[in-house]
């Protein structure tokens, strides 16, 4: 495997991105600050706020590393390159996966150790299962534009996994043995939270090896 031209492909994407990335870093610290005020409204509206920055770094992510190279006539050029089809789909994923996990992480680990500094660690279990299920929409999204590199896809992609969000948040917000400890001061992991993350990361590693796999089935990425 060239390892070197895929480092030199996923610097590239960072060196683009460096930009954005910093200021979804700002809008999540934003978010976090308004769940921390202790109120109602500001505990939605910090909710929503890192919803949506999360959901806008794997739209931004996936539309300009994926398919914005298939749309800008990019791609050719990188095939060129002494690269095969799987270093270019690794360079991919691992690109995106590892920008995606900056503020991702960031974002988690803050909202983690503000809670439990607060003494409101009943929220870890509910935080931790949104932004994971975000991961696995992202993830869903990035495995459709990386093997259909096509815009229409990508975008029906963000279609679904933004309507199953709200189906999910619909159900996870009326599951009493999750949202009945979110207001105690310690995190408790029921066996229903335990199993949904343990479904969510399951989700996320399939999608990823499923993606590999159309892609080592394919004869033509020009």
């Amino acid at each position: 495997m060239n390892t070197m031209i895929i480092k030199q492909l996923i610097l590239k994407d960072w060196y683009f991105l460096r930009v954005p990335i910093i200021g979804y870093l700002a809008a999540g610290a934003v978010s976090l600050v308004l769940i921390c005020l202790g109120t109602d409204a500001g505990f939605f509206a910090g909710l929503v706020v890192l919803i949506t920055v999360l959901i806008a770094v794997g739209i931004h992510l996936a539309m300009s590393t994926v398919v914005g190279e298939r749309k800008d006539q990019t791609l050719p050029f990188v095939m060129s390159l002494p690269i095969s089809y799987m270093e270019y789909t690794t360079a991919k994923i691992l690109a995106n996966l590892l920008i995606f996990l900056i503020p991702w992480s960031a974002i988690l680990l803050a909202a983690v150790a503000l809670f439990t500094i607060g003494n409101a660690g009943g929220v870890i279990p509910f935080t931790v299962l949104l932004v994971t299920e975000l991961f696995a929409s992202y993830t869903l999204l990035l495995a459709v534009s990386v093997v259909s590199e096509s815009q229409s896809w990508s975008i029906g992609a963000m279609v679904f996994g933004n309507l199953f969000l709200q189906a999910y948040f619909y159900w996870i917000t009326h599951n009493q043995s999750i949202m009945g400890t979110i207001k105690g001061h310690v995190a408790i992991w029921s066996s229903t939270a335990v199993a949904i993350l343990v479904g969510e990361i399951a989700l996320i590693l399939l999608l990823i090896g499923l993606t590999f796999f159309f892609q080592a089935r394919k004869t033509d990425f020009i």
